[in-house]
């Protein structure tokens, strides 16, 4: 991956690191990149990553809106870093969250927008709507369709065509084999 921010901070024990990225507004703001520990509970050996500004208690805030001068350049120090823990993990993935459509769609044209390059890299498979179920039952109200409720997978090709209420909203990466 060549165009990158350079990662200023890296704790590996922490599966944490931070950069720092421009917004259209000149202004440069520190991003923290934060990988969980623990797998996902509907998606084995799955790890969330979640990049954005570093709250106080060193969380990131992944669901604040910024106006990044170069979006691609942010997903795409984001996934190097995915790489760095792919690698030393094998045989797991990592997950990005689409927190909301919009956020959902960033991520998708980012990954279209870039496909040739990221899937010579990662084998790239979207989920619908169970990150969504996840949410509700955690916030006690889940009234979802019964067909929002069990988990689709689909490997993302170049150029598709999706529904925007259909479009996925978590994305898997995992390194292809050599």
């Amino acid at each position: 991956m060549k165009n990158v921010y350079r990662i200023v901070a890296k704790d590996p024990g922490q599966q944490a690191s931070e950069f720092d990225s421009i917004l259209t507004n000149t202004e440069c703001v520190r991003l923290g990149i934060r990988i969980s520990h623990t797998s996902h509970p509907l998606i084995p050996n799955t790890y969330n990553l979640a990049f954005g500004p570093i709250r106080k208690n060193g969380a990131v805030d992944d669901k604040v809106r910024l106006s990044h001068k170069d979006y691609s350049k942010v997903f795409s120090t984001a996934l190097l870093d995915a790489i760095s823990f792919l690698e030393e993990h094998p045989g797991s993935y990592v997950g990005i969250d689409g927190s909301d459509n919009a956020r959902a769609y960033m991520y998708y044209r980012c990954i279209q927008n870039n496909f040739t390059y990221l899937s010579s890299i990662f084998t790239i498979i979207g989920v619908n709507y169970y990150i969504r179920m996840l949410r509700q039952e955690e916030d006690g109200n889940c009234d979802l369709d019964t067909d929002d409720m069990h988990t689709k997978y689909k490997e993302i090709e170049a150029n598709e065509i999706i529904n925007p209420e259909k479009l996925y909203n978590y994305f898997i990466f995992n390194i292809k084999p050599l």
